[in-house]
């Protein structure tokens, strides 16, 4: 009985083994992946303006979904109303840059898909929009 145990561990230690491996090569992959969408910055930077070419609002509704906020939420803290943020939530999904998190009680949670981080989106429309990276407007230093 003992040596199925060590069997059975070994098995289950060769099987961590090669998910470890596996997890490696994805991180590879993804690293090279956001290297090259980097060196593309500028086509990037023109695609993103032609997605938030609606302005403002469209931005602080990107910028405010941050995975934890549900739609009335991110309307709440953006001081809009609920139909016109759903709008611009269908539209960012429809580009690919935002998705449902998860979905409780009723209720979607959106979140930044992975792009974000990998092409800074975050970073390029608190630039162009003056905005912090929740959505909010950047109070002019005094």
């Amino acid at each position: 009985m003992a040596k199925r145990e060590d069997q059975k561990q070994d098995r289950d230690q060769q099987i961590l083994s090669r998910l470890a491996s596996i997890q490696h090569k994805v991180d590879s992959i993804e690293q090279t992946n956001a290297f090259a969408l980097r060196a593309d910055k500028e086509k990037h930077e023109q695609s993103l303006r032609d997605i938030f070419r609606n302005g403002k609002r469209r931005a602080q509704v990107y910028l405010a979904a941050n995975g934890a906020r549900s739609v009335q939420e991110i309307a709440d803290h953006v001081k809009m109303k609920r139909p016109n943020v759903s709008a611009q939530l269908k539209a960012l999904s429809i580009e690919g840059i935002l998705e449902i998190a998860y979905s409780s009680g009723g209720r979607d949670y959106w979140g930044k898909k992975p792009l974000d981080h990998t092409i800074r989106i975050t970073r390029f429309l608190c630039d162009e929009f003056f905005l912090n990276s929740d959505g909010t407007e950047k109070r002019a230093k005094k």
